[in-house]
């Protein structure tokens, strides 16, 4: 089964915010011109409500795998996700992007960039499992390596985590980045 929707996914926000409570999400629904939001709330009782409350302000939800409290970390689990809507799984388990595809969503391989073992084996990651977009952590990484991770993978980079400034989103937007995703609510409206 192919993903949901094969356009580039982030090309026209580049600020995807980063909700972490609901009074933060209800801002970032209703307040933002964001096309995505990361969601990191939630259980297994409340996702399908707070995913269909989403999308019903025209928005797209991307989840990270390890953040919604109750969901297995395996394929049944990313069904779940898929069955309550999510367009977009974040994963930090290579193995996993194999699954969020089969199950129609957008397969986001997440790394922390912390030297270059990891780098090499991230790389790696994405050349064999060909995610639709990779998240580079944390996104204040040099950004001759972002250059460098980019010109490898084929597929959207998105940086987070520690982005808290409009002029570190506009360094990464003009190293052509796909998006950035913050949970810093003064950037949410960013125009880059």
């Amino acid at each position: 089964m192919e993903t949901k929707n094969t356009n580039k996914p982030f090309k026209s926000k580049p600020v995807i915010p980063s909700v972490h409570q609901r009074k933060e999400l209800l801002y970032a629904m209703a307040e933002t011109g964001a096309d995505w939001i990361m969601l990191k709330l939630g259980d297994v009782n409340t996702l399908p409500q707070l995913v269909g409350h989403i999308h019903r302000f025209g928005k797209k939800v991307m989840v990270h795998q390890d953040s919604i409290k109750g969901i297995a970390r395996d394929k049944m689990g990313i069904q779940y996700m898929a069955n309550c809507g999510v367009d977009c799984v974040i994963t930090m388990k290579a193995p996993c992007v194999k699954y969020i595809k089969e199950s129609g969503m957008f397969a986001a391989f997440g790394f922390f960039v912390i030297d270059s073992d990891a780098c090499r084996s991230g790389l790696a990651n994405i050349k064999e499992q060909q995610p639709d977009v990779v998240i580079l952590m944390p996104g204040t990484i040099p950004r001759q390596l972002v250059r460098e991770i980019k010109s490898e993978a084929t597929t959207p980079i998105i940086l987070g985590g520690l982005m808290t400034t409009a002029e570190q989103i506009a360094g990464a937007m003009a190293i052509g980045v796909a998006a950035v995703a913050t949970s810093n609510l003064d950037l949410w409206n960013l125009e880059t």
